[in-house]
């Protein structure tokens, strides 16, 4: 079982329980009320359970000459006249879905066709920069 500490506890002596999580890597959940838990984990750590969430978009070689990259887990597509112009259009959609969804994540966890994109867009947030983001598109 996972160390659980009352919010009250976890507020008086944070830093032990930031040294628990950061130093020794123990996950900890901060619990307030009888229902209300909060997990506290490494985000290191964090990102490797997420890799298993896979960002691989489909490359549509249109007509046209343009090309169309397609992630279907996200209902996310855009089209662009070269594979370099797409790739970066991608990134820059898939952080503003990101950041759109974790802005309103009460009404996207409450939807049915967008509550499982939750894993692949906090893989996103996670991301420091465009390049870390280009870097998990499995191209």
């Amino acid at each position: 079982m996972l160390s659980e500490i009352n919010i009250t506890d976890a507020r008086k002596d944070l830093s032990s329980l930031y040294d628990n999580v950061f130093t020794f890597y123990k996950p900890s959940i901060i619990k307030r009320k009888k229902t209300e838990e909060v997990l506290l984990l490494r985000a290191d750590l964090q990102k490797m359970l997420l890799s298993s969430f896979r960002l691989k978009p489909e490359i549509l070689h249109e007509k046209d000459g343009s090309i169309t990259l397609a992630l279907d887990q996200l209902e996310i597509a855009v089209n662009n006249q070269t594979l370099d112009l797409a790739v970066n259009e991608l990134v820059n959609d898939l952080k503003l879905y990101a950041e759109d969804y974790f802005n309103r994540s009460q009404l996207f966890l409450n939807s049915p066709n967008r509550k499982s994109h939750f894993p692949y867009l906090l893989r996103i947030m996670l991301c420091e920069s465009d390049s870390e983001i280009k870097s998990i598109l499995e191209l």
